[in-house]
């Protein structure tokens, strides 16, 4: 389903995030993944049996493989995060929610908004994604990471009028 813009009143669905989001994210599985793997085949199949003339070639090429083992599973269910992950704006709270095997579910109401904050790593301006992040007084946050950085912007100016024009008396 490709993203919609932030609703407000009688949203029905959470919004998922951009097909970008899913790119960088298996960019990084296959750069961690092969990066592993050739630090353990590398060090540990050729470069100790080499200084040791005791230390098998096995356990460096074992790992290498069980990295390699790793980063296939974590390319197979990475869609199935994304399809899990989303938000949604309410009539008086932001939404968000996520996990796959320990799914979670954080609600935010509009008056006890306290910060909200955009930011942007490299790898996201890469891909012109950006994470936002919404807390309130009482040490609760939610983020949505790896959204378009427009809907970053966008999402912040609606929820900064929300939260001051509802805004909770301390």
């Amino acid at each position: 389903m490709p993203p919609g813009p932030a609703r407000l009143p009688g949203s029905a669905s959470y919004t998922s995030l951009p097909r970008t989001a899913l790119s960088l994210w298996r960019l990084t599985v296959v750069v961690c993944t092969f990066g592993g793997a050739l630090v353990l085949a590398g060090v540990g199949a050729l470069l100790l049996p080499r200084l040791f003339t005791a230390v098998p070639t096995w356990p460096g090429w074992t790992g290498a493989g069980v990295v390699v083992a790793w980063g296939v599973w974590r390319w197979w269910r990475l869609r199935a995060v994304w399809e899990h992950t989303g938000y949604k704006l309410t009539q008086d709270e932001v939404l968000v929610r996520g996990g796959l095997f320990f799914h979670y579910q954080c609600a935010l109401p509009f008056g006890r908004i306290q910060t909200i904050e955009v930011a942007s790593g490299p790898l996201q301006r890469c891909f012109g994604l950006a994470t936002v992040t919404v807390a309130t007084g009482a040490y609760q946050s939610a983020s949505v990471e790896d959204i378009e950085a427009a809907e970053a912007e966008r999402i912040r100016d609606l929820l900064t009028h929300l939260a001051t024009e509802r805004q909770v008396a301390l």
